[in-house]
Order: C-alpha cells, then structure tokens, then sequence
C-alpha cells in the first residue's frame, strides 16, 4: 500500500471520528456551522450580484437601461434563489443570520420590487403574510410551552398537597391556604375542559354550510392542545357566551371567533387589529390550518373595487396583527420563565420535605417547619400563576374606565 493512500485513509478516519463525536456529544451544530460558511463562500458571487443590482436599482450605482433590464433581472433572480437556498438551509437548521445577511434579505424584497413596481405591493402582501403567519406558529409554540409548564405545575401542587395533608398536627392556616391552591388548581383544569369542549362545539359549528369549507377544514385540523392553551391563557370569559349555549348562525361565528379572526377569513370587519387574541388567526384565513392563505386573501380582494388601495388596507393590517402578536407571545414567555423558575425551585424544596411525609409537625425543628412554611407560600404562589390569564385590550380599557371612576 502505498504511502499515500495511508494518508488518505488516515485522514478520512480522523474526519470519521471527529464527526462521530461532534454528532455523540450533540454538538452537530459545529458541522452546521462548518458547512454554512461552505455555502456562503460558494454563494459569493450571487451575494455580490445582489447588493450591486439593489444599489444600481435604488440609484446609488450606475442606472440600469432599459435594453440591460431583462438580463440583470434574469441574473438577480439566479442569485436570488442561491441566497434563498442558504437562507433555508440557516432556517432548517436554527442557524441565527449576521446583521449583514438580514440587511441583505430586506434588499433582495426591495431589489425584486424595484425591478417589478407593478408587482410590489402583492408581493408585500405576501411578505406580510408570510410574516403574519411565522408570528403565529411563534406564539402557538409559546403557548404550547406555557400549558406544558403549567400542568408540571400542577403535578407539584398534587404532591405538595398530599405532602402536608399527611403531616399530623399541621396548622390549620396550612389547611386554609391549601383550600385556596385547590380552588386555583381547580380552576386552570376547568380552564382546560372548557377549551376541549368549546373545540368540540367549534368543530360541529364550522361544520355547518354556513361556516364554509376552510372554516371547516380550520377547525377539524386544530389540535387539543391548541384548544387548551388558548383557554387557559386567555380564560374561558374571553369568549363570551359558550359556544354550545348557542345555536345556528350565532353558533358559527362564535366558534370562528373562538379560534380568532373568523370574521375576517368570512369577509366580515372581524376586531380591532390590535387585540391580541384576535390576531391568533388573523386576517390571512385560517393560517393555523396550513391552508393557502394568501391564494385566499388574493382572490379576495381581486374582486373587491379600489383594488389597490384594498391591498394597501390589508398589508396595514396583517402588520398590525403581527405586531400584536410579537407582544402577546413576549407575554406568554414572561409567565412561562417565571412559572418554570417556581416549579424548579418548589421541586428542590419539595425534595428536602419529603423526609418529613406522614410525620408529626409538633416534633419538627424550627427550621423544618419554617421550611414546610416557605413551601405552602410558594405553592399558593404558584397556582395563582397558572390560573393567570392574559386580559385583551377591551379588557384593559374596562379596567382603567373603572379606576377613573
């Protein structure tokens, strides 16, 4: 064997075995990383084209001719497409983009419509729509880690519970203070229950012909947890009347606005863009369901008059919903770091008191029992923050009518 294919070999076992621990030790970003640069550095000249043809489009560079228009439009759709590649590949694997590449991103949406101006605003309603709908899947997955959070929750106020019930002789402000914990615990469950219930309504009312086939399909396709974070998040008032306190018509449009926005994918005014559980579904349609949401907003106003100006309406208020739920989900966040911080710190404390299961509190040291104290404190605490509720903005307004009167 000759002495280069020894080196050969010996190579390819090393870079087998470093790739091997880096995929072991779940470091596999490190490969990301190293195959990101890779594409980036083969993407160079497309990158260059970009910023040149944005600068010449814009004025800044030397002005395109009518003559060269076709082809630069041709070689900025090439490099367009390498740069959106490597985007995808940052995004599949969440790789977070450098300043320079999200400058970049906002010239190749300015390039494309500087090229186009006659397109520009369907694409900017497309782009919000795309925005609308990252925003939601955002806060979807932000709620959903908040009802995960919360019922862990609850299974530590269960075990605090039977904790303190089997220590004898306890005080009886404990018992007082656990009546309290049940009362919330209680009702962050009835919260959940609700939320299946009304997804059941929701699912028999879009079902009916006057909810349409997307509504329909909306709502068959949302899932339990869905249902259940949005209830306990929002609380089960923020829907008003039940839905299967109602009938027909009423029926429908309460279980469309259940889900958000319903009233908007119907043609309707739907509510203010800037109440946040409206904006849940938005004015897109049904973006949750996975549909072709824009295909739907675009047909829609195609048959509305003052086209134009319709779409500039929409784009205004697809932003507005993306900014409130931008806000919303920061909100979510908050209560989930501080919910998750009490569990973890109720959990240690609860492992130091379980020595002290089916014990006599009379017989406790001071420290044993001021500790008992501390963990029944932090348990009322706790499950006042899982029954929290986020209030909407018409729930604000009512609170600050009442404090000025």
């Amino acid at each position: 064997m000759s002495g280069v294919l020894i080196a050969f070999i010996a190579v390819c076992a090393i870079v087998f075995a470093i790739l091997a621990y880096l995929v072991l030790s779940k470091r596999t970003y490190v490969i990301w990383e190293l195959v990101r640069k890779w594409k980036k550095h083969s993407i160079s000249n497309h990158i260059s084209n970009i910023q040149t043809t944005y600068n010449r489009a814009s004025g800044i560079g030397k002005k395109i001719s009518t003559f060269e228009k076709l082809k630069v439009k041709k070689d900025f759709e090439k490099s367009e497409a390498a740069f959106t590649e490597y985007i995808q590949y940052c995004d599949s694997k969440k790789l977070s983009l450098t300043d320079d590449e999200e400058r970049l991103k906002v010239a190749v949406d300015e390039t494309i419509d500087l090229l186009d101006p006659a397109k520009a605003l369907d694409r900017k309603l497309e782009r919000s729509t795309s925005e609308y709908n990252h925003a939601y899947q955002e806060v979807n997955s932000s709620g959903e880690l908040l009802l995960e959070t919360r019922q862990e929750s609850a299974r530590i106020i269960e075990k605090i519970e039977i904790l303190i019930n089997s220590i004898a002789k306890h005080p009886k402000e404990f018992d007082k203070e656990i009546e309290e914990i049940i009362v919330q615990k209680n009702k962050f469950r009835d919260a959940i229950d609700f939320g299946l219930r009304e997804q059941k309504a929701a699912k028999v009312a879009a079902g009916s012909a006057g909810a349409g086939v997307a509504a329909g399909a909306a709502v068959a396709s949302m899932a339990p947890t869905a249902a259940m974070w949005v209830a306990t998040t929002f609380g089960t008032a923020s829907t008003g009347t039940a839905i299967s306190a109602l009938s027909g018509a009423a029926a429908t449009n309460a279980a469309l606005a259940w889900l958000g926005g319903g009233a908007l994918a119907a043609g309707g005014s739907g509510m203010a863009a800037g109440q946040a559980l409206l904006a849940l579904a938005g004015p897109v349609g049904w973006g949750v369901a996975g549909g072709s949401a824009l295909m739907s907003v675009l047909l829609l106003w195609r048959k509305r008059k003052n086209l134009q100006e319709s779409k500039k309406d929409e784009v205004s208020r697809i932003q507005n919903c993306t900014h409130a739920l931008k806000s919303l989900k920061s909100e979510i966040d908050a209560i989930t770091i501080q919910t998750d911080s009490l569990n973890k710190s109720l959990l240690e404390q609860f492992g130091t008191c379980c020595a002290l299961h089916s014990g006599d509190y009379t017989a406790f040291t001071d420290d044993q029992k001021h500790l008992l104290g501390a963990v029944v404190n932090n348990t009322k605490s706790l499950s006042l923050l899982i029954s929290k509720v986020l209030a909407t903005e018409d729930e604000h307004d009512t609170d600050k009518k009442k404090r000025k009167a």
